[in-house]
């Protein structure tokens, strides 16, 4: 009985030792589940914040952690700065911080801002807490002057081109300019971050380069979403400087009662020449800054065997006379004389005159040392003579009806044939009219059509004048005929049938031109 009953204490206190260590077991777990479970508490993130910023910025980030951390950029072109070195993720433990973030130009882009996430990794739980938004590059150009420096306005030159430069951060090309701007090449386009030459000058036009101009250059990028307009400032043509255009001084005679201008040329390879008649005046266009030129008169004489040169009303020289119509546009005439005497007329821009007026003979005449004879300096014989001219007594000789001048061969300027009418049946047709002329036309005009000069003034002020052609008034017809100055200009070719150019004074047919077609 008590072995029995001892077995079974030992058997009970086995079984109880058995269930004591299951439970134990079981509490332990049970404390060490409740230990995980708070140890796997949910993160805590930084708020998130915005940083803006452009492409070279350094910048800070602020947060405070609650546990140890990571960092990583979306996008190579926003970096971690650390004790000198750039990376694309950082860590640190909790608490508060300071990041320090570059930012580069890399994949920068003109249109759109780009943005790079930062994100923050605590344990296995990740969370963006900043958005770096790049504000997108920005559109640049500049001018600079030969030497680099930046300017902002563009000089024009007048006879030659005046250079300049330009720079931008893309491609780009001269766009928009004014009619009166002319550039070297026709164009200015540039490359990406690369001085490009631009050269410009006033066109060769009197209209645009006798006055002061003022304008704009326009560059564009290539896509012409931007635009970048300079001020153009053309300054007008050298002060001191004077154009006398299509003239030639030399070889002038006129008659002693002023009314006949008769000038004596060669022209083209075979010498041929030319006999040019004006009445009652010379016209003569310059081209001047502003308009403003000076005529100086100058007499030639011979005294004691000796020639010499007298200028001005003081020296009794006041018997030529400079009209100025405005424009550029002069009229030469010439007083009565009774006996022969020699002139020349000299235009001085204002400039050049206020300059040399106080020493007018000793600045424009100079002496031959041997033989005393004065003349003109050779300088202003170049630049400044209008006219050279001998007044004397003129055999009495058809007076010429009209001048009519072409473009021929050489690109020189040729005269044509005018044949006064003698045939009854076509005088019939202009009763009370003495100047009938006839002319063909020419067959070897190399570019546009004949300019005929009736030598009665100025076209619509003195005269007016109407082309017939069959039955046709072509008189308003800018492709067939055209005024201006002294003459018209007939580009209509006859064909079948001639031209009839009728000259009027106060609706009064004065002169008639019959142009025939050559049938060569």
């Amino acid at each position: 009985m008590r072995k029995l009953k001892q077995k079974n204490l030992v058997a009970l206190m086995r079984k109880f030792s058995l269930g004591g260590c299951f439970a134990a077991l079981f509490m332990a777990l049970c404390i060490s589940a409740c230990s995980d479970d708070d140890d796997t508490t949910k993160a805590v993130f930084p708020e998130k914040q915005t940083v803006n910023c452009v492409y070279g910025d350094t910048k800070e980030l602020n947060f405070e952690a609650s546990a140890n951390w990571q960092l990583t950029s979306s996008a190579t072109w926003c970096r971690f700065v650390n004790d000198g070195y750039e990376d694309y993720s950082l860590s640190g433990t909790a608490g508060k911080q300071t990041v320090t973030l570059k930012i580069t130009d890399e994949a920068v882009a003109f249109d759109a801002p780009t943005v790079a996430r930062l994100t923050m990794t605590i344990g296995v739980e990740k969370a963006i807490i900043a958005d770096v938004v790049r504000d997108n590059k920005m559109r640049e150009l500049k001018i600079y002057d030969m030497e680099g420096n930046e300017i902002h306005e563009i000089e024009v030159g007048y006879d030659n081109y005046k250079p300049f430069q330009v720079k931008a951060n893309f491609r780009f090309a001269a766009t928009n300019r004014p009619e009166w701007l002319e550039i070297a090449g026709n164009a200015i386009v540039g490359t990406v971050n690369e001085m490009t030459k631009g050269e410009v000058k006033v066109m060769d036009n009197p209209q645009y380069a006798k006055y002061v101009q003022n304008g704009t250059l326009t560059f564009a990028d290539e896509d012409g979403a931007m635009s970048y307009p300079f001020p153009l400032v053309y300054k007008g043509m050298d002060p001191k400087s004077i154009k006398i255009l299509d003239s030639n001084p030399w070889n002038w005679e006129v008659s002693l009662d002023g009314k006949t201008f008769t000038q004596t040329s060669s022209a083209g390879a075979s010498a041929s020449t030319t006999i040019s008649t004006y009445n009652k005046f010379v016209p003569y266009t310059v081209q001047a800054l502003n308009d403003e030129v000076v005529p100086v008169y100058i007499q030639k004489v011979e005294e004691y065997g000796t020639v010499k040169m007298k200028i001005g009303e003081e020296d009794g020289v006041d018997w030529m006379r400079l009209e100025d119509e405005g424009q550029g546009n002069l009229r030469l005439k010439v007083d009565q004389s009774s006996e022969e005497r020699e002139g020349y007329v000299l235009v001085l821009p204002k400039a050049l005159y206020e300059e040399i007026k106080d020493e007018l003979w000793e600045n424009l005449i100079e002496m031959d040392m041997e033989t005393n004879e004065q003349d003109i300096k050779y300088t202003y014989q170049q630049s400044n003579l209008l006219i050279n001219f001998v007044q004397k007594e003129k055999k009495q000789e058809a007076a010429q009806a009209f001048k009519v001048t072409y473009t021929g061969e050489g690109w020189t300027t040729l005269e044509a044939t005018c044949t006064k009418v003698t045939d009854a049946d076509i005088l019939e047709s202009y009763p009370g009219v003495s100047d009938v002329y006839t002319m063909e036309w020419p067959t070897n005009i190399m570019m546009g059509g004949i300019t005929v000069d009736p030598l009665e003034g100025q076209v619509y002020d003195d005269w007016s004048f109407v082309l017939m052609y069959n039955n046709t008034d072509l008189s308003s017809d800018p492709e067939s005929v055209e005024g201006s100055g002294t003459g018209i200009s007939i580009f209509a070719t006859p064909s079948g049938a001639e031209h009839h150019l009728q000259i009027k004074k106060d609706d009064v047919t004065i002169k008639v031109l019959i142009i025939t077609p050559n049938y060569n």
